[in-house]
């Protein structure tokens, strides 16, 4: 018994609260924080030209069936949500007549050429397609 004691005691004294072992759900960053570069834009879009224009135009403004991907309608359905989760939705439904053939990489890069094309400003890097910064980054339509 006097084992067991010593080994719960330290914990207690050590602090209360232990680290979460769980990723924050939580987004610091926005998309006005400038979270892609202008390269990364270029990048993609030559592959949106190649991937996702002949279903959601040239101008990204859509047609019957493909949504607009600028303005409001963009905003609307993703205003509040992370940039992890478009590019996650891209990645495992875009395009619709081959869903889950394209990369992360190219999604990433495709949703930089997306966000810039609603006018969110660029940065110095490259958006990451590692899922753990693009959770951490919220799509506001307002600063």
């Amino acid at each position: 018994m006097r084992a067991v004691l010593l080994l719960i005691i330290p914990l207690v004294f050590v602090g209360a609260t232990l680290p979460s072992t769980s990723p924050s759900t939580e987004p610091s960053r926005s998309v006005w924080d400038g979270v892609y570069s202008d390269a990364q834009v270029a990048r993609g879009k030559k592959a949106y030209n190649s991937l996702c224009a002949r279903c959601h135009g040239e101008a990204l403004l859509g047609n019957d069936d493909a949504p607009q991907l600028v303005d409001a309608d963009f905003l609307d359905k993703w205003n509040g949500k992370s940039v992890g989760s478009l590019v996650v939705y891209t990645q495992k439904k875009m395009p619709t007549d081959g869903p889950g053939k394209l990369s992360r990489k190219q999604c990433t890069d495709v949703t930089a050429y997306v966000l810039n094309a609603n006018g969110f400003p660029s940065g110095q890097s490259d958006l990451a397609p590692d899922l753990d910064v693009l959770n951490g980054i919220l799509i506001q339509e307002k600063k």
